[in-house]
C-alpha cells in the first residue's frame, strides 16, 4: 500500500507481554478464554504490596496497592500484543485500571530456577472506593489460590482490609456455608 510522503503505517507492537495475574485471572482457563495466546511462565510474590477489593461500575474487584508489610502472590503469563489489547478492554483500562511495570523474580513451573521478567500488572486507580466483592467473584479468586497453592490468608486479609474485620467475619461465616474458605 502506498502512503503520501511523510506518512507511515503504524503497527501495533508485535512483542509478547508478560502479565502479572493476582485476581480472577489466576484461573488458567479464565485467562486462556480471555487471551487465547496466554501461556503460564511461572509464579512470583510481589513484595511490598497488598490485595484489596475496590469498586468499579459492575462490582468490587481485586487490586493491589503498596504496603511495605505485605506480599501478594501472582501468576505470570506471556500474552500477545493482540490479547493485551483485548485484556485492556476487559479490565476497563484506562478508566478503572492502569498498568504498572514490575520486574519480579519469577519461578519457573518446569524447573526451580528463577529469572527476573519485565511484567505489567493492572491496578485499580487509588481513588476508587473499597468495596465488598460477590461470593461468586471471591470463589473464582479462591479457586486460583487453590490451583497455585497460594496462602489463602492473603485473600482473607484482603477481604478484612476492604470491608472491615467485623463485616469480614460475618461475610466469612455466611459464605463458608456456601463452600468458600474451607
Amino acid at each position: 500500500m502506498l502512503f503520501p510522503e511523510g506518512f507511515k503505517l503504524i503497527h501495533q507492537k508485535e512483542e509478547d507481554t508478560f502479565i502479572l495475574a493476582y485476581g480472577s485471572n489466576l484461573l488458567r482457563t479464565r485467562m486462556e478464554n480471555r487471551c487465547p495466546s496466554a501461556r503460564v511462565v511461572g509464579v512470583t510474590l510481589l513484595h511490598g504490596y497488598r490485595m484489596l477489593f475496590k469498586q468499579s461500575l459492575t462490582g468490587a474487584y481485586a487490586t493491589i496497592e503498596q504496603d511495605a508489610n505485605c506480599s501478594v502472590p501472582a501468576v505470570v503469563y506471556r500474552i500477545s500484543a493482540e490479547d493485551e489489547a483485548h485484556l485492556d478492554r476487559r479490565e476497563g483500562y484506562p478508566k478503572y485500571y492502569y498498568k504498572r511495570d514490575f520486574f519480579p523474580s519469577v519461578r519457573s513451573l518446569k524447573t526451580t530456577t528463577r529469572k527476573r521478567r519485565e511484567c505489567i500488572a493492572y491496578i485499580m486507580h487509588e481513588n476508587r472506593l473499597l468495596g465488598e466483592p460477590t461470593a461468586d467473584y471471591v470463589r473464582i479468586v479462591e479457586q486460583g489460590y487453590e490451583m497455585w497453592d497460594f496462602d489463602k490468608g492473603i485473600l482473607r486479609r484482603a477481604l478484612f482490609d476492604s470491608i472491615g474485620y467485623n463485616r469480614g467475619n460475618k461475610w466469612l461465616k455466611a459464605y463458608r456455608r456456601k463452600g468458600l474458605f474451607e
